[in-house]
């Protein structure tokens, strides 16, 4: 992985890794992150990469909304964040702030993840909003929101519990 990332950002410094990186470059490394097994659809971001100090190191880091394309309601997001004083070469992965849903298996994973709505950094805390699924929910109409707060101290990440909260959207 260390070798694709210096290609996708030459000249990137352990300076300048959350400034070099380009969406498109973040959309690459993701693919190496993120176990994407429908064939041809890929991942996309589907936020704007945040760039903020959130390790307070003085650097600015990453944090990467990630989602495999599955071509119905499904939604394979993963939310990190880079540490942006870590060399180009190999960016640290600070944390996982959102990997849902958790398995792999595309026939169970059919709109049971999240969908990224919002990613907000405000200092060291880090909210996450996003539309969940339940097993029966249609692929148009999420039935819960997920809202979750957590706060990097350093290299330390701290979750707090989520908020899920039932959203009747959609009535037929």
């Amino acid at each position: 992985m260390a070798a694709a990332l210096v290609a996708l950002c030459p000249g990137c410094t352990q300076e300048d890794i959350a400034s070099g990186m380009t969406e498109a470059a973040l959309v690459a490394w993701g693919e190496q992150l993120v176990d994407c097994s429908v064939p041809g659809l890929g991942v996309e971001l589907p936020l704007a990469p945040v760039r903020s100090d959130v390790t307070g190191d003085g650097t600015r880091d990453l944090v990467v909304s990630l989602e495999c394309v599955t071509g119905d309601a499904s939604s394979f997001s993963h939310v990190v964040v880079l540490d942006g004083a870590s060399p180009a070469a190999g960016p640290e992965v600070v944390g996982t702030l959102l990997r849902m849903p958790e398995t792999k298996d595309y026939r169970q994973a059919v709109r049971t993840g999240a969908k990224i709505r919002k990613v907000d950094v405000e200092g060291q805390r880090i909210t996450i909003v996003a539309d969940r699924w339940r097993y029966r929910d249609a692929k148009a109409c999420p039935g819960l929101k997920h809202v979750q707060i957590f706060t990097v101290e350093g290299t330390r990440l701290s979750a707090r519990k989520p908020s899920v909260l039932d959203v009747p959207r959609c009535q037929w």
